[in-house]
């Protein structure tokens, strides 16, 4: 996997006018932080919730930042993104600054008004996909001034270290690389966020996290963490590709040792590594994001992934929600119908032949590719991309998400309505295809502008479906909803389809997925 986000949009979408005497000022216990109001929302940008992560700080855990006051801080202007290669969607998604000082967070609040209730507002703390190591927390995406206009919750979006800088792991002793530097940033974010947002009229006590792609594994790992409980009171865990798994201190060494030839420090030498630019840093990644660093294949398309310390993060997700030792909280849980398309067909930009999908197959599941050939055999078409998209979305996606959602989801979803307008720009292979990222314009009403009638059908019910739960636990109330969404039960694995008009299903894709079930998602070895 590349990238989490791939929605391509127009620019016009998502402009906006600031209004210079539009400014407000809000109160915190750091100081007075100064946003602004559209005709929709009150946004503020970039608000920092840790010390630069920069010098003696790189590869360290994040320390929480200070006062401000009495300065005013300045929070009209999104914050550079955290150092990444060099993005490969269009501008319009690819972050224009990057920064290692880059640990910072966004919010949207509605606007008050006289007849406002006094109330504290849910909470919502977004986390970001992009593969660990791409993209930033201020994506046109993001913006959601309609989203909480319409809803009545608060938004928040948090930025975390990427790729070796936030998840390059070393080793457990005390002059190596411990990793898990991104995963730690968002826990300081997500404490940052419970610990002030009632001066932004949010509610501590209500907080719900929610992520996707990578921001829905690092939702998947906050989740089945017992010292992150008392942090949040329920989740949503969008499009995470749970089948990909966390590194082990061992699975790091390769990574580790290439990053020290590309630098030209002696392998273990971790001063020299600090002394190297981030620059320097980026660079090295991004040759190393081409080389096999390790035996299992899932990891050549998210090579920087949390290390399992035994500390901060215990094992997989998907063996650690069966062995909790606490109850698990409210969950939504859901994927995309044809998820692995972008991928695909990003790789194979050219027509992929019987012979050569058969070669993919086996040399990716070795001693188990009879049994999948046998389940999804080539046919006689000339180009098999779309079948190998198949295999990979439920694979990758769709039936390790089951997996997850048996233990832990009370209500489970599969999105298949596609963009509704032209927003892919070059990757036309996605035209009339829900690929990986597309729910995102729709769930934060970010280009509402451009749906049809049919779209913003589908826009609004996820909306108000998310931020239902949001309020209450239950996405069917207290806003009123069309179609009720029910409760997934043992035996009863119902599963709201979005499309519209919405559709109520049982069992997505059943015998697929016991299919995967029985042969077990871990790929052949090399």
């Amino acid at each position: 996997m590349t990238i989490g986000v791939f929605v391509l949009f127009v620019l016009t979408c998502f402009t906006r006018t600031i209004y210079a005497n539009r400014t407000v000022t809000v109160t915190t216990k750091y100081g007075d932080v100064l946003g602004f109001e559209t005709d929709a929302a009150r946004i503020f940008y970039g608000i920092p919730f840790a010390e630069p992560p920069v010098n003696d700080l790189r590869w360290e855990a994040p320390v929480a930042a200070g006062r401000w006051a009495p300065s005013v801080l300045n929070a009209t202007k999104p914050p550079p993104a955290c150092p990444q290669p060099e993005c490969k969607v269009p501008p319009i998604l690819c972050p224009a600054v990057t920064s290692e000082d880059c640990l910072y967070l966004n919010i949207f609040t509605p606007i008050p008004t006289q007849t406002s209730s006094p109330t504290p507002l849910p909470v919502m703390i977004f986390i970001t996909g992009g593969n660990f190591q791409f993209l930033d927390a201020s994506a046109p995406i993001y913006e959601s001034e309609r989203f909480v206009n319409t809803t009545n919750v608060i938004v928040v979006f948090i930025q975390y270290r990427l790729g070796i800088l936030g998840f390059l792991a070393t080793g457990p002793g005390p002059n190596d690389i411990k990793g898990n530097f991104g995963i730690l940033d968002q826990r300081l974010a997500i404490g940052w966020v419970k610990d002030n947002i009632n001066a932004f009229g949010g509610d501590p006590n209500e907080i719900t996290l929610f992520g996707q792609s990578a921001g829905g594994q690092s939702i998947a790992l906050h989740y089945v963490s017992s010292d992150m409980q008392s942090f949040f009171q329920r989740a949503i865990i969008q499009s995470a590709p749970l089948t990909i798994p966390f590194r082990t201190y061992a699975e790091y060494i390769t990574p580790s040792v290439l990053l020290a030839e590309q630098l030209h420090c002696t392998v273990g030498d971790i001063s020299c590594f600090r002394r190297a630019s981030y620059q320097d840093i980026v660079v090295a990644q991004s040759v190393i994001n081409n080389m096999i660093t390790s035996l299992d294949i899932l990891l050549f398309f998210e090579p920087w992934v949390p290390v399992i310390d035994h500390s901060i993060v215990h094992g997989q997700p998907l063996d650690l929600v069966y062995n909790t030792s606490f109850s698990l909280k409210q969950l939504i849980i859901g994927t995309l119908t044809e998820e692995a398309i972008f991928f695909v067909y990003e790789g194979w930009a050219k027509p992929l032949t019987p012979k050569l999908y058969a070669e993919v197959v086996v040399g990716t599941f070795r001693e188990k590719a009879l049994k999948v050939l046998e389940r999804f055999p080539p046919d006689s078409a000339s180009d098999v991309r779309p079948l190998l998209s198949r295999l990979a979305t439920q694979w990758v996606w769709a039936c390790s998400n089951r997996v997850f959602a048996r233990k832990a989801a009370s209500y489970y979803y599969a999105f298949g309505y596609p963009l509704d307008f032209d927003g892919w720009g070059n990757e036309t292979f996605c035209n009339g295809h829900s690929c990986h990222g597309a729910e995102l314009p729709f769930l934060f009403e970010s280009t509402w502008v451009n749906f049809t009638d049919a779209g913003r059908r589908v826009s609004q019910s996820m909306a108000t479906y998310w931020t239902n739960f949001a309020t209450s636990q239950d996405p069917n109330e207290p806003a009123r909803v069309s179609t009720p969404w029910p409760r997934v039960t043992t035996g009863n694995e119902q599963y709201m389809y979005f499309q519209d008009p919405l559709q109520v299903q049982q069992n997505y894709l059943k015998d697929d997925c016991d299919f995967w079930d029985k042969i077990g998602y871990k790929p052949a070895l090399f």
